[in-house]
């Protein structure tokens, strides 16, 4: 194996593995702690500090330090694209790759009254396979069409390739493919009665294309592409480019992408919280079964995705935010465990 297969091999591994910390970190420190303290209450050496004069706050001092720090490498963690894509290899225009070709969907953008269909998109080169785009007037009427084997996006707007241009009659001017492979406009002289019908759906020029240029559009397809994956399917980085760059940014399909980027930060802090429930059930005067702690904290689970999984339900309908519907669970729960830690302080 070559080295550059190695180092390949291992950023896909790393990233793969780094990708599962802040979801796993949040499990990890409520049961490292249950089952810490369970054993110390099971050989009575909870109440043994407890008898020579630590307090709650003491004892559960080391555990609240490991918490932050795994709510540290958990936030690090977060975003895994961001430390280890950089080094994929890189696609050539004209290369689809299977983990950026997206394919069969089609974008709206109001705005400026263009519909597009892409049968496939690459999002990291901008390269598009049998695209059509129909761009029409603000009552619906078109005003050309353009059909194409190629399309390709870049800063200076976009190039169709191998394709046919439809130009529809629009107010006596009727557009066309000029001499520099771009749109203009020209005035039509109707050869028949009828022939200067606004409303006409018959197309009053069509020319086969090697090439056309269109600087001024700068539509988007990446946004509309990454909505064919599920939230769960995409990283921090790609859920910020849909909701970032998407058209309509009050849109209810954007709703459970919300969601998903809000779960993703509030991750981080959660393993403080889980570090604190758990203290919550195991830190107590009173001492109690190992049997009996487990079963408790089984509950709370039980109890807290429930109720997680009916906010969540909320936040994914808009009425909630994203950000109230993920952070209840979490303050509720604190509140009470910060309320029994108090008690048997």
């Amino acid at each position: 194996m070559s080295s550059n297969s190695f180092i390949f091999t291992f950023n896909a591994f790393a990233q793969n593995a780094t990708s599962y910390i802040p979801w796993l970190f949040p499990i990890s420190c409520f049961v490292g702690t249950l089952f810490t303290f369970s054993f110390l209450s099971k050989d009575n050496e909870l109440l043994a500090l407890y008898s020579t004069g630590f307090s709650t706050i003491l004892i559960a001092r080391p555990i609240i330090g490991i918490a932050l720090v795994c709510s540290l490498f958990s936030w690090l963690c977060r975003d895994v694209e961001k430390h280890f894509g950089s080094s994929h290899s890189s696609h050539s225009v004209g290369q689809l790759n299977g983990n950026s070709q997206f394919s069969s969907f089609h974008m709206r953008i109001k705005s400026v009254n263009r519909t597009w269909f892409f049968e496939n998109y690459d999002i990291e080169t901008g390269m598009a396979q049998n695209v059509h785009m129909y761009f029409s007037d603000n009552e619906g009427n078109d005003l050309y069409r353009i059909r194409a084997q190629f399309g390709q996006k870049s800063s200076h707007g976009w190039i169709f390739k191998d394709g046919f241009f439809l130009g529809f009659l629009s107010d006596g001017e009727i557009p066309i493919i000029n001499e520099e492979n771009k749109v203009s406009w020209e005035p039509f002289s109707p050869t028949l009665e009828g022939d200067s019908s606004k409303n006409s759906i018959s197309p009053r020029y069509k020319k086969e294309f090697l090439e056309i240029q269109l600087p001024n559009i700068d539509d988007d397809p990446k946004p509309y592409a990454l909505l064919k994956k599920r939230p769960k399917e995409l990283d921090l980085q790609g859920l910020n480019d849909l909701l970032e760059n998407f058209p309509d940014p009050n849109s209810p399909k954007l709703y459970p992408y919300r969601m998903r980027n809000a779960q993703l930060l509030w991750n981080a802090p959660s393993c403080f919280f889980a570090s604190i429930c758990a203290l919550a059930l195991t830190l107590r005067t009173k001492q109690n079964s190992s049997t009996f702690l487990i079963g408790n904290a089984l509950l709370w689970i039980i109890i807290f995705y429930i109720f997680r999984t009916l906010c969540d339900a909320l936040g994914k309908q808009g009425f909630l935010s994203e950000w109230i519907s993920t952070g209840i669970p979490l303050f509720f729960f604190l509140m009470i465990s910060i309320g029994m830690l108090w008690r048997s302080r």
